[in-house]
C-alpha cells in the first residue's frame, strides 16, 4: 500500500521546503491558530446566528487553504509522478483561497442588511468569475500558459489567473465597507479596515521579495478582526456568566422557534459591587452554579441582575430541580445576608419580544418586598399591559399639552370648615377615564406620571379646570373660600412653576386666593430652598399654601417654620394613633396646639366617624375632610354643598 507521505510527495520535497519563495512555517501557522480559534470560539457562548456559521466557515476555509498551499507548493518543488494530482492540488487551493475573502464579502453583506437582491446578484457574479478563473486555469494547463509540466518533468508557470480574481475581491471588500461605512460604528469600521489594510501590504511587501509564504496568513487577519470585533467571548469574568447583549437575540431566536422558556430573574443588591471584591461570595457563587445550573444559560445584566433561562421540558421533572436550586440558593443567602428579590416567568405565545418580557420582569419586580419569591401569573401580565396603555395615554397627554383634555376629570372632596359650620372650601382630585379601561384612580397613574416625568403637564391641567369650576362657581352666586390643587416636588423644580401656575389663574379670571396649593415636604436640600422660593413668590399674590400628609414620612419642625405655611394637614395615620392611647393623643393634640398658636390654620383628613370629629375637635382643628361628610365627587356637584352668598 502507498504511503500518504509518497503519495503527496512529501519524501522528496520536504528537504527543500524552507529554501527560496516559501516556507510552510507560515501556512502551519495558519492552521494551528485556525484550530485553536474554532475551539474556542465553540466553547464561548456566541449567539448562532447566521453571522457567527459564517466566521466559522471562513475560518474553516481559511485552515483549508493553508493546507492545501502546503500540499501544492510541495508539488510545484517536487512534482508528483501523479500529474492530475498536481493539478487537482492548484485548482482546490486557489478555489478554497478565492471563497475566504468571497464569503467575508457575505458577512458584510448580512451585517450590513443588504438587499437581498443585491445579495444574489453578488453571489451568482462571484461564482461565475471563480468559475472562469478555473476554466481558464485548466485550459492553460493544457495550452501551456498558466502552469504546466514540461518534457523534464520541471513545473513552468506564468499566467495565475487566480491573482486578478482575489483582487477584484479584496477591492470590493473595500468598497463594500467604504459605501457602507455610514452604518458602521467607528470603532467597527475601523476595527474591520486596519486589518484588510495591513493583509494588502504584506502581499505587497511580500510580492516585492519573491515570497509566496504568508498568502494564507494575510486572508487570514481580515478573519480575525472580524471574530474579535463582533464573536468575542461574552461571559463575564467574575460570574461567568454571558452578557445581557446576548439574551435578547437569543430570547428572540427561541420565541420565534415557539420553544416555551423559563426565565428566572434574581437581582441582588450591590451584587456586582461584592462579587468583585469578595472571595468568598465568588467561590460560594462558582459552587451554586456548577451544582445547580445545569441547563440553560446564565445572563448577567449591569444592575445587580442575573437572569437563567432554559426551555421547559415536560419530560424532566423540572419542578424538584428547580425547588432544589432555590434551597440551595436560600441557603447560601443565609451566610452572605444579600438582600434578593427572585421573579420566575415562564413564555407565552402572546408574548413575542425578548424587551417585552425584560419590562415585565422590572414592572414585577418593583412592588416586590426584598429577599421574596415570586411566580409570574396571568394577573401580572394584565396589570402590566394595563399600566403600559396608562403610561401612553399620559404620555400622549403631555405631549398634545392640551389644558382642557377630556382625558383628565376634576373630581374633589369637601371640606368642612368647624368654625363657621359650612363647607367652603375643598381638595381637588385627580381621575383618568380612558377609552379601554374607564375610571383610572390616582394610585394607578400618579406613580407612573412621576417616574417618567409626566406629573407636571397633569398637574397644569387640573389647576386650568379647576380655576374654571371655580369661576362657574363664583358666576352662579356660591360662596367658594378656596380650593386647593395638589403639586408634587417634580412640579416645584421646573424653572416656570410659578409663571406657569400665575398664568393659567389669570387667563380663568378668579382672584388668586380662591386657590391654594398642596404640596409635601422634601428632605432634599436644593429641593427645600426651591420649595421655600416658590411657595414666598406665590404667596405675594394672594395664593395659600397646605403641607400635605404631616405626620407621615419625613417631617423637619425646623424646616416647617422657615416656609410660611397656611394651613398644616394631619394625615388620617395621626388621627388613627391619636386614638390609640392617652399619651398618643396628648402627643398629637400637642402638635395641633402648637400650630395653633403659631397661627396655622389645622386639618385634619380621613374623618369617617363621629368619634373621630370629636376627637379633631378637641386637638384645635379647623377643618375636617373625610367620607363623613362626603366621598370624593365630580368638581360640578360641588355646589351641593355650597352655600349662595347673600344678594
Amino acid at each position: 500500500m502507498m504511503k500518504l507521505s509518497s503519495f503527496l510527495n512529501l519524501d522528496k520535497a520536504i528537504p527543500i521546503l524552507n529554501t527560496g519563495r516559501y516556507t510552510p512555517v507560515g501556512d502551519l501557522t495558519v492552521i494551528s491558530i485556525c484550530i485553536l480559534m474554532f475551539i474556542i470560539l465553540m466553547q464561548t457562548y456566541s449567539h448562532r446566528n447566521r453571522n457567527f456559521g459564517l466566521a466559522l466557515e471562513t475560518l474553516v476555509l481559511c485552515a483549508g487553504s493553508a493546507l492545501t498551499n502546503v500540499i501544492y507548493q510541495v508539488n510545484l518543488i517536487a512534482p508528483p509522478d501523479n500529474v492530475m494530482f498536481f493539478y487537482l492540488s492548484r485548482v482546490v487551493h486557489h478555489v478554497i483561497l478565492a471563497l475566504v475573502p468571497f464569503f467575508y464579502l457575505l458577512y458584510l453583506q448580512v451585517s450590513l442588511w443588504a438587499n437581498v437582491a443585491n445579495s444574489k446578484r453578488h453571489m451568482n457574479f462571484s461564482l461565475l468569475l471563480i468559475s472562469t478563473a478555473v476554466i481558464i486555469d485548466i485550459v492553460g494547463m493544457f495550452l501551456h500558459f498558466t502552469v504546466w509540466i514540461d518534457e523534464n518533468s520541471h513545473v513552468q508557470t506564468d499566467v495565475n489567473p487566480y491573482i486578478p480574481l482575489c483582487g477584484v475581491f479584496n477591492l470590493a471588500i473595500f468598497v463594500v465597507l467604504i459605501r457602507f461605512r455610514s452604518k458602521m460604528i467607528h470603532q467597527a469600521f475601523w476595527g474591520m479596515f486596519a486589518p484588510i489594510a495591513l493583509s494588502v501590504f504584506m502581499l505587497i511587501m511580500q510580492g516585492i521579495h519573491g515570497q509566496t509564504s504568508f498568502t494564507c496568513a494575510t486572508y487570514l487577519f481580515p478573519v480575525l478582526g472580524m471574530i474579535f470585533l463582533f464573536h468575542s467571548n461574552p461571559y463575564d469574568i467574575d460570574t461567568g456568566a454571558v452578557d445581557e447583549s446576548y439574551f435578547y437575540d437569543e430570547l428572540d431566536d427561541k420565541l420565534n422557534k415557539k420553544r416555551t422558556m423559563i426565565l428566572v430573574s434574581c437581582t441582588m443588591m450591590n451584587f456586582n459591587k461584592i462579587i468583585k471584591e469578595s472571595q468568598t461570595v465568588k467561590l460560594e457563587f462558582y459552587q451554586f452554579f456548577r451544582q445547580n445550573v445545569q441547563r440553560g444559560v446564565l445572563y448577567h445584566f449591569p444592575n445587580d441582575r442575573m437572569m437563567l433561562v432554559f426551555e421547559k421540558k415536560f419530560s424532566l421533572n423540572q419542578d424538584k430541580i428547580f425547588n432544589h436550586m432555590l434551597e440551595d440558593f436560600k441557603a447560601g443567602h443565609q451566610k452572605f445576608k444579600m438582600d434578593y428579590k427572585i421573579v420566575i416567568m415562564e413564555t407565552t405565545p402572546e408574548i413575542t419580544s425578548s424587551q417585552e418580557y425584560i419590562r415585565i420582569l422590572d414592572f414585577v419586580e418593583e412592588d416586590m418586598l426584598n429577599n421574596t419569591i415570586h411566580e409570574v401569573r396571568e394577573d401580572d401580565i394584565k396589570h402590566f399591559y394595563k399600566d403600559s396603555y396608562i403610561l401612553t395615554q399620559l404620555e400622549d397627554i403631555v405631549k398634545n399639552y392640551d389644558l382642557e383634555d377630556e382625558r383628565i376629570l376634576v373630581y374633589c372632596q369637601p371640606v368642612f370648615n368647624i368654625t363657621t359650620g359650612t363647607y367652603d372650601t375643598a381638595e381637588a382630585l385627580m381621575r383618568l377615564k380612558l377609552p379601554n379601561v374607564g375610571m383610572v384612580f390616582p394610585d394607578q397613574f400618579i406613580p407612573l406620571a412621576e417616574q417618567n416625568d409626566l406629573i407636571h403637564v397633569m398637574s397644569l391641567i387640573i389647576l386650568n379646570k379647576t380655576c374654571g369650576a371655580v369661576r362657574t362657581l363664583i358666576e352662579n352666586g356660591y360662596y367658594l373660600n378656596r380650593i386647593s390643587v395638589n403639586f408634587s416636588t417634580l412640579d416645584i423644580r421646573y424653572q416656570n412653576f410659578c409663571q406657569d401656575v400665575q398664568q393659567i389663574i389669570a387667563r380663568n379670571q378668579i382672584p388668586y386666593e380662591k386657590i391654594a396649593i398642596e404640596i409635601t415636604e422634601s428632605r432634599n436640600e436644593s429641593d427645600f430652598n426651591l420649595m421655600k422660593q416658590k411657595v414666598m413668590e406665590l404667596q405675594k399674590l394672594g395664593i395659600k399654601f397646605y403641607l400635605d400628609d404631616f405626620g407621615t414620612g419625613y417631617s423637619n419642625f425646623d424646616r416647617i417654620m422657615e416656609i410660611p405655611f397656611d394651613i398644616i394637614k394631619f394625615d388620617r395615620s395621626m388621627l388613627i394613633e391619636s386614638g390609640k392611647s392617652d399619651s398618643a393623643f396628648y402627643m398629637v393634640s400637642t402638635f395641633a396646639n402648637m400650630f395653633d398658636k403659631l397661627h396655622y390654620s389645622v386639618l385634619f383628613e380621613g374623618i369617617e366617624t363621629e368619634v373621630d370629629e370629636k376627637s379633631c375637635v378637641r386637638m384645635c382643628a379647623k377643618y375636617l375632610q373625610g367620607y363623613k361628610y362626603s366621598k370624593p365627587i365630580p368638581i360640578e356637584q360641588l355646589e351641593n354643598f355650597l352655600t349662595l352668598e347673600a344678594s
